[in-house]
């Protein structure tokens, strides 16, 4: 009698399977970033702010948010500094957002008219956010917890 489910030599008779070779050792969980000096906490919380408010300008406002999102997202979990000033900033970022596109929508639907009384507004926002972008920099380089005043705190 043939069986037909075990592997067959060329010359009929029946081979055994080789066997599997084992999987190793396991590696090792993924471990959490180490934490890192406080000088570099303090110098990169400080450019979380500096490189936002450079990017106000060179963006004229739309694409400031990206800098300390994509700084925040790198470095929050090595530093509780740089945690809080990257949450700080991504807040005033959003927020000067925010108004911006509020002050072109308000503008848009009164067609026109409204940009007499938005974009003075604008402008002296975004002022403050260039001028407290700075102040708070110079903060979080001297290793303060600065809250940045009139934001809309869209992440805690």
């Amino acid at each position: 009698m043939n069986d037909t489910t075990s592997p067959q030599t060329p010359e009929g008779g029946t081979q055994v399977p080789p066997q599997q070779p084992s999987a190793g050792p396991t590696p090792p969980p993924y471990a959490p970033p180490a934490p890192m000096l406080e000088s570099q906490a303090r110098t990169i919380a400080m450019l979380v702010h500096i490189l936002a408010a450079a990017a106000l300008i060179l963006s004229a406002g739309t694409l400031a948010f990206v800098v300390p999102l994509v700084m925040w997202l790198i470095y929050r979990e090595r530093s509780a500094l740089i945690d809080f000033h990257g949450r700080q900033n991504l807040n005033l970022q959003l927020t000067s957002l925010v108004v911006f596109a509020g002050g072109i929508l308000i503008g848009v639907f009164t067609l026109g008219v409204g940009l007499i009384f938005t974009v003075p507004l604008m402008i002296v926002y975004a002022i403050y956010v260039i001028v407290i972008s700075i102040i708070a920099g110079v903060r979080a380089n001297r290793g303060e917890y600065f809250p940045i005043p009139v934001t809309i705190p869209f992440i805690r």
